[in-house]
C-alpha cells in the first residue's frame, strides 16, 4: 500500500473497531470479516483489514490473558475462569463455604475461616494473599495487576461492598484487624501500607501515583506518572471520602477529617481536617 491507501486503511480500521466495540449489527460485521485481499469486488479500503483485525484480537486476547492470571497460560486462564465464574454468583451461605473451600486452590494463600461474598473479582490471584478470617464483601475487586505485585490481607481485614484495591506496580500491604468500608479506592502503584486496627470510611481514595504535567507544550498523558508510597499507621481513622496523596505518612493514632484533601504527613495522635488538610489538635487536647 502507499502512503494515501495506508491512511485510509488506517482510517477505516479505526472506525470498525468502534463499529465492533458498539455492537455493530452482525451482517456489517460479518462483511468485513470475510472480505478478501485479493478479491477485486471488495472494496479497496477493506481488503486488508481482516488480516490485521486477526492479529490485532488475537494479541488483545493473549494479553488479557496475561492480565487477568499474571502469565500468558490459556490452562491456567481457564481453570481460573471457570473457578471464579462457577463460584461467583453462588447464593447464600453455601456459596461463601464453597468460595471459602475452592478459592484457596487459585490464590496465593488463604487463611482459615475467610468468608468472601459474591460476585468478588480476582485478578491475578496468585499474587493475592489472604490471612485468617479475612471478610470481602459483595463486587469487590482485588487486582494485583501483574506477576511483580502483589497484594497482601492481614488476619480479620475487612473489605467493603465495590471496594477496589489495585496493586498496578506496586505492592499493597494491610495489616490485621483493619477496616476498610464501601466504595474505597485504593491506588498501589507507588506502594499502600495500613497498620494495624485503622480504619476508611466510605469512598476513601488513597491515590499513590499522579501524572507529571510541567510541560504545557506537551500532552498530559505522555509526560509520565511519578509515584510515591503512602503509609498509613496504626489506630488511624480516615473519614468519609477523604483523599490522600503520594508520599503522605499519617502517624499511629490520628484521625482525619470527613472530605479531606491530605497532601502532606500528619503527626501522630492529630486529628487533622480540611483541604489541604490541617492539624487542628492533638488527641486527647480539650
Amino acid at each position: 500500500m502507499d502512503t494515501e491507501e495506508q491512511n485510509v486503511f488506517d482510517r477505516n480500521l479505526m472506525h470498525v473497531k468502534r463499529y465492533i466495540k458498539h455492537d455493530l449489527q452482525d451482517c456489517v460485521v460479518a462483511n468485513i470479516m470475510t472480505a478478501k485481499e485479493d478479491d477485486e469486488s471488495t472494496p479497496a479500503k477493506f481488503r486488508y483489514i481482516p488480516k490485521l483485525l486477526e492479529r490485532d484480537m488475537s494479541s488483545n486476547f493473549w494479553d488479557y490473558v496475561e492480565r487477568v492470571t499474571g502469565q500468558r497460560s490459556l490452562r491456567k486462564f481457564v481453570a481460573q475462569g471457570l473457578t471464579l465464574t462457577l463460584l461467583s454468583d453462588f447464593p447464600s451461605i453455601l456459596g461463601i463455604v464453597l468460595r471459602g473451600k475452592l478459592y484457596r486452590k487459585i490464590l496465593g494463600h488463604m487463611g482459615k475461616n475467610c468468608l468472601i461474598e459474591r460476585h468478588v473479582r480476582f485478578m491475578v490471584p496468585e499474587n493475592i494473599f489472604l490471612g485468617d478470617r479475612v471478610f470481602i464483601d459483595e463486587s469487590a475487586r482485588l487486582d494485583a495487576t501483574f506477576s511483580t505485585s502483589e497484594i497482601r490481607l492481614g488476619n480479620d481485614v475487612s473489605i467493603g461492598q465495590h471496594s477496589i484495591l489495585k496493586a498496578s506496580i506496586g505492592r499493597i500491604i494491610i495489616h490485621e484487624g483493619v477496616g476498610i468500608a464501601r466504595f474505597v479506592f485504593v491506588d498501589g502503584n507507588g506502594g499502600i501500607e495500613i497498620g494495624e486496627n485503622s480504619m476508611l470510611g466510605n469512598k476513601v481514595e488513597l491515590i499513590s501515583g499522579e501524572h507529571v504535567f510541567d510541560d504545557p507544550s506537551i500532552l498530559i498523558k505522555l509526560q509520565g506518572r511519578r509515584y510515591e508510597k503512602i503509609e498509613i499507621g496504626r489506630d488511624v481513622w480516615i473519614g468519609a471520602m477523604v483523599v490522600v496523596l503520594p508520599g503522605v505518612k499519617i502517624g499511629d493514632g490520628s484521625v482525619i477529617g470527613a472530605g479531606a484533601v491530605v497532601t502532606q504527613d500528619i503527626p501522630r495522635n492529630s486529628v487533622a481536617a480540611g483541604i489541604p488538610a490541617r492539624v487542628v489538635k492533638k488527641r486527647g487536647e480539650s
